[in-house]
């Protein structure tokens, strides 16, 4: 799962890149919606495998 994430945060970074090189606003906002949506699941997947760690 640590894979899953890394990866999430990977393609975060890249829509953030390609959003800052973009000169279509509307394009360079919706890559940087998908960098926020990337990381917001990179971050439940962390959370839910500390919840698992907790119970443990």
């Amino acid at each position: 799962m640590a894979k899953e994430t890394k990866l999430l945060r990977k393609q975060a970074d890249k829509a953030e890149r390609k959003a800052r090189v973009t000169a279509d606003a509307e394009i360079s906002e919706s890559l940087l919606n998908l960098a926020k949506a990337y990381r917001t699941q990179a971050d439940v997947m962390k959370a839910k495998r500390k919840q698992e760690k907790k119970r443990r």
